[in-house]
């Protein structure tokens, strides 16, 4: 198995998602099982042998962000802009490969 950039950064956020699980304020508002399921879809996707769309690398990144700022209060997740954000980055994250497929 080659060990692309890839999956080193998919793995980081992977990561970084696993220690906010226990870093998070247990009343926060994504909260603790939002990091626990992202950084379960993250670690899917790093330990996928093909090479991943630019994409997808950047939205992980992205909720990632969202998911640990969002933890400790430094953005307001009720807001309309955060949560459209979320949802363009969490279906160019899931869905991406279809959605190229779709364009072909």
């Amino acid at each position: 198995m080659k060990i692309r950039a890839q999956n080193i950064v998919l793995g980081l956020g992977a990561l970084v998602c696993f220690i906010e699980i226990v870093l998070a304020p247990k009343d926060s508002e994504p909260g603790p099982a939002l990091a626990a399921g992202m950084g379960i879809l993250l670690v899917r996707r790093a330990i996928i042998v093909t090479p991943q769309p630019k994409v997808v690398i950047v939205a992980g990144c992205v909720l990632t962000a969202l998911v640990v700022a969002g933890d400790h209060a430094l953005v307001n997740t009720k807001n309309p802009i955060w949560i459209a954000l979320i949802l363009v980055a969490g279906v160019c994250f899931a869905l991406w490969e279809r959605i190229e497929k779709l364009w072909r």
